[in-house]
């Protein structure tokens, strides 16, 4: 039974987030209208706020601002892997002369 409760107890909860009456996780000031499609937690519909993107089957994605910041710190930035691969292959190095 406490397991049915525990379930009736979040449903409700997660009831609140959709009317609105909590606040946005990452600027504090609007009402939640989204909820991040990777943490959970409630966005606000400011740019700052959230990211969205089309996704399959017409649907939405949206990601809130630390998800992405988490993301966008995992990913290569391959321009600067380019340019230092060129230079390391195309400057010689000098010898030093006492």
């Amino acid at each position: 039974m406490s397991l049915k409760f525990n379930l009736i107890n979040q449903w409700s909860v997660s009831l609140d987030v959709i009317n609105g009456t909590e606040m946005c996780n990452e600027c504090e000031l609007d009402k939640v209208s989204n909820a991040c499609n990777k943490c959970g937690n409630g966005v606000c519909t400011q740019p700052m706020c959230q990211y969205t993107f089309q996704y399959k089957f017409n649907t939405t994605m949206v990601i809130c601002k630390g998800c992405f910041d988490e993301i966008d710190n995992k990913l290569i930035n391959y321009d600067h892997l380019i340019v230092y691969k060129f230079l390391k292959k195309n400057v010689r190095k000098r010898r030093i002369s006492c």
